[in-house]
């Protein structure tokens, strides 16, 4: 006769989960780093704690702009995580930077509305695909996907009449604070001490990147500056100029390339912020960053090559 066995004790409920809510889990788990990213990568810094911070000093600047831009970040992030897009590119906010920026702009800039969730999702789901199509074939998206997304955007203006918010105040040409005002204004934060605090959560990543490009941003406002004089409409272009030449700067930087060429960057963006307001100013068209992405192009195809260039290609 066989010796009976004592039944198996049954697990405990936590450990009872189906296959497909341990997958769902693990989906979620996966897209997390991305969302903080996101934040960090607009400025080029690969990290989901300098993505927390910076999404901190948003929410002090703008929450609903923040919120907005969280939202934006979540629904990329996700987005690719369900197409399978590359791992290590979702973790470092690689593929969702411009669809966060693009969401931090629409909370700035527009009060929520009827159509306002389904275009921005149009747009969000636009800038994850334009984003990895470039990032496959080792180009630089820089903010090209976003400028895009606000191009289409103003262009169907006459038919998703949405209502302006009130705009944020422009940074000071008066005043050497330009400088740390524009690096905020990058995502549409004005306060002056609230740029600073983001242009010091940049440094702790990349000091010296960091720095070169403030230099070379200073460079830009003592030449913004001394013309007021001589061309006094050149105030009207100040803000444009401050923001897209410290990206310039900061962009070729982080490729590696010399501080002579970030310096030349910063001026060739500021020359082409100078074009474009006089072109699309009386349409009423902002230009955004696409100075900056037009800048760091040119000069990433015809500066010298490092022997060592990071990959970081926000």
């Amino acid at each position: 006769m066989p010796t009976p066995h004592p039944s198996p004790t049954p697990a405990p409920p936590a450990t009872l989960a189906s296959p497909r809510t341990a997958a769902k889990g693990d989906w979620l788990i996966d897209a997390l780093p991305g969302v903080a990213s996101n934040f960090a990568q607009i400025y080029f810094v690969p990290s989901a704690s300098a993505g927390l911070l910076l999404f901190a000093v948003l929410a002090l600047a703008d929450l609903p702009a923040a919120i907005t831009g969280l939202a934006a970040s979540i629904a990329a992030s996700c987005l690719a995580v369900a197409l399978r897009l590359p791992h290590a590119l979702r973790r470092n906010g690689l593929l969702g930077y411009n669809a966060t920026l693009t969401g931090i702009a629409f909370g700035t800039l527009w009060q929520p509305g009827a159509t306002y969730v389904a275009w921005l999702a149009v747009c969000i789901y636009l800038t994850v695909i334009a984003t990895a199509a470039l990032a496959r074939r080792s180009l630089p998206a820089l903010t090209g996907p976003f400028v895009g997304a606000m191009a289409l955007t103003w262009a169907m203006q006459p038919w998703l009449h949405w209502l302006p918010r009130a705009r944020a105040l422009a940074c000071d040409l008066g005043t050497p604070g330009f400088v740390f005002c524009s690096v905020g204004q990058v995502v549409f934060v004005a306060p002056l001490a609230l740029g600073l605090l983001t242009w010091y959560v940049l440094a702790l990543w990349s000091p010296r990147a960091t720095l070169w490009a403030l230099a070379a941003g200073v460079t830009v406002w003592s030449g913004l500056a001394a013309s007021t004089a001589l061309w006094p409409t050149a105030a009207e272009q100040a803000s444009g100029v401050g923001i897209n030449a410290f990206l310039a700067a900061l962009g070729l930087g982080m490729f590696g390339r010399r501080p002579a060429v970030r310096f030349a960057g910063a001026l060739v963006a500021g020359g082409i912020c100078v074009a474009l307001g006089a072109a699309l100013g009386p349409l009423g068209w902002p230009y955004f960053t696409l100075p900056f992405n037009l800048a760091v192009w040119i000069l990433l195809s015809t500066a010298p090559q490092p022997q060592r260039e990071q990959s970081i290609s926000a």
